[in-house]
């Protein structure tokens, strides 16, 4: 009887943890989709003979859903739901498929004329279904029959590292024994103030809850982390002469403004910038390297030649993201890198 009682307890507690899950997921989407400043604090208390595992997940995934990408906090949150929310292996699916995790460089974000601002996920360079685009997926699909319809994109606008965890907790409930896991993270994290060589041990350790995360639930999987595509230097280049300047000079950090007051190149600051984004990919790189199965790309894509053609504009330029030339010109140029790491040449 008191087995039974036991019992009985732990399918509650289950599914209340089932609920919470599913409620924090709405809670992220509502935080993430209007892109403001995530400063969440809220306190739910249980009572203490509902297990205490219950009460940690309730305050992780409070904290996930629109945590801070800058605070050990939401480190050790990323941390301690990937620890409870990993479940078993997933060796009784067939490893098949591909997810992308990260921010909009991976969405097609304004890629679509007919949506301006808007994510476009059929141009995304990682798992679009335009032909025009012929994506990692497509190229995959053509490769192996086995990945067709199984492409899942959890990339949000926005997103910092500390949301990968979620990301890959939401991905994997959809395809539970990827082949592929890609993660483009580096930029959103990217403050230029000052403060970011103090951040890069956080960022490493919520990329690192993630990798965890995806070890544990897929241990099959090869994981490809990417690196900034297209060097300032080389980017800033490709726009001289555009509507783009003045936009990137309203809009970036005095720090790591590639532009001085004449719109001429101003190399102390895009030595900065390019200084900041190689101490996060450096710092990718480290927690990479400590699992098998993950890869980077080596710093690559910093060598992908930007070209004024490949960014979106109407009546005014989006200098972030591509559009579907420049989508489907960075996934040809990604594809090596992708084959040599599941060893398919």
């Amino acid at each position: 009887m008191a087995e039974d009682n036991v019992h009985g307890s732990r399918l509650r507690v289950a599914e209340q943890l089932r609920k919470l899950i599913s409620a924090s997921e709405l809670a992220r989407s509502a935080c993430l989709a209007d892109q403001t400043q995530r400063n969440w604090g809220q306190a739910m208390q249980v009572r203490p003979r509902v297990f205490a595992v219950l009460a940690v997940c309730v305050a992780v995934l409070t904290a996930a859903s629109c945590g801070s990408g800058s605070g050990p906090g939401s480190t050790a949150a990323n941390t301690a739901l990937a620890s409870a929310s990993s479940g078993t292996a997933s060796a009784s699916y067939p490893l098949r498929g591909i997810i992308v995790l990260g921010h909009s460089a991976l969405t097609g974000e304004n890629s679509d004329p007919q949506s301006l601002g808007q994510p476009a996920p059929q141009n995304s360079w990682a798992t679009g279904t335009n032909s025009a685009v012929d994506s990692i997926y497509q190229r995959l699909a053509a490769v192996d029959p086995a990945f067709r319809g199984h492409a899942v994109n959890e990339a949000v606008g926005g997103a910092t590292a500390d949301t990968l965890v979620l990301q890959a907790t939401q991905a994997l409930r959809a395809e539970p024994n990827p082949r592929l896991v890609i993660i483009e993270i580096i930029g959103t994290n990217i403050r230029c103030d000052g403060s970011d060589r103090s951040l890069y041990p956080v960022f490493g350790q919520q990329v690192k809850a993630a990798l965890d995360l995806i070890a544990k639930q897929a241990p099959h999987a090869t994981i490809l982390l990417v690196s900034w595509p297209g060097q300032p230097l080389q980017a800033s280049k490709a726009i001289i002469g555009t509507a783009a300047v003045p936009i990137s000079q309203a809009n970036s950090a005095p720090m790591c403004r590639s532009f001085d007051p004449n719109i001429r190149l101003d190399m102390k600051h895009i030595t900065t910038w390019t200084g900041i984004i190689e101490g996060y990919e450096s710092e990718q790189a480290k927690v990479c390297a400590t699992m098998p199965e993950c890869h980077t790309d080596n710093g690559l894509a910093a060598q992908f030649q930007v070209r004024a053609s490949y960014y979106n504009y109407s009546n005014d330029w989006d200098y972030q993201h591509y559009n579907v030339t420049g989508l489907a010109a960075l996934a040809a140029f990604m594809w090596p890198t992708v084959a040599k790491a599941l060893n398919l040449h």
